[in-house]
């Protein structure tokens, strides 16, 4: 009798027909990649959007043939003013924009399509529950999107399509909306070792101004970034420097309590 059948690995695509695309650091969001970023207002989003663009370290601008950011407030930032010289900007979303980057993806080959970033900053707040984008986060892939980044100041009117198709999330800091930060929590914490864990990791992730907390989720187990500079958790064991927690799930609600409660004296 043959032996049973074994499932085998397929190979990975031949490197000659990616040589153009230089290596990243491991930190950051490896493409195709579905970053979902949520700072409040002031916690340095078109920063990260701007190094992530333009600094050489990070994708820089010859990562992608074309890119095209969206955002409602690019013509009064004068951080993204560098953003606005060398990329195609537009002021606010409109569901034709996307219709336009598919329908020219559509029209060629999958080998002939151009490698995009598409960025949609601050853009939630104006996009209805059934607009393009939404759809587009589910397919990203097919139209060679290598990196779809949308940022929001408020987890929760990002649709749950985009939610769950996040292959990484940046959380900013400082976060005054305790009861956002607790959503937030709900929504990782399993993948982190429960909910009081995750705030945890948050914490030692955002000591000062402007640090911020990636969620690689691509990754199995996931893991979690002080910035894109140090690893501070591997699913649920945190592990920073030297110092290495087992993850502790006891007290969870009790944790989110007292993060809730701290608002309200506030």
């Amino acid at each position: 009798m043959n032996s049973a059948p074994q499932v085998l690995r397929v190979n990975d695509p031949d490197e000659s027909e990616s040589a153009k695309i230089k290596p990243l650091h491991e930190n950051l969001p490896q493409p195709p990649a579905l970053v979902l970023m949520i700072s409040p207002v002031k916690t340095g989003k078109s920063t990260i959007i701007s190094n992530l663009l333009l600094n050489d370290n990070f994708y820089g601008q010859e990562y992608f043939d074309e890119v095209n950011v969206i955002s409602n407030t690019i013509a009064n930032d004068t951080t993204s003013r560098f953003l606005m010289k060398a990329f195609d900007c537009k002021d606010h979303y409109d569901d034709s924009y996307i219709d336009s980057i598919v329908e020219r993806q559509k029209k060629l080959k999958k080998e002939e399509q151009p490698s995009m970033a598409v960025i949609l900053d601050d853009c939630l707040g104006s996009i209805k529950r059934e607009a393009k984008v939404n759809h587009l986060a589910s397919r990203f892939r097919h139209y060679n999107i290598q990196l779809l980044l949308i940022s929001s100041q408020n987890y929760r009117k990002v649709s749950p399509v985009i939610r769950q198709n996040s292959t990484n999330v940046i959380i900013g800091s400082p976060f005054p909306n305790q009861k956002e930060l607790g959503k937030i929590a709900e929504e990782f914490g399993d993948m982190f070792g429960g909910q009081n864990n995750f705030l945890k990791i948050y914490r030692i992730a955002t000591p000062e101004r402007y640090n911020f907390l990636h969620l690689d989720l691509q990754e199995n187990p996931p893991k979690a970034y002080k910035n894109f500079e140090t690893l501070i958790a591997i699913g649920g064991k945190i592990v920073h420097g030297d110092l290495e927690i087992k993850a502790d799930e006891n007290n969870i609600t009790e944790d989110i309590k007292d993060e809730s409660n701290k608002q309200a004296e506030i």
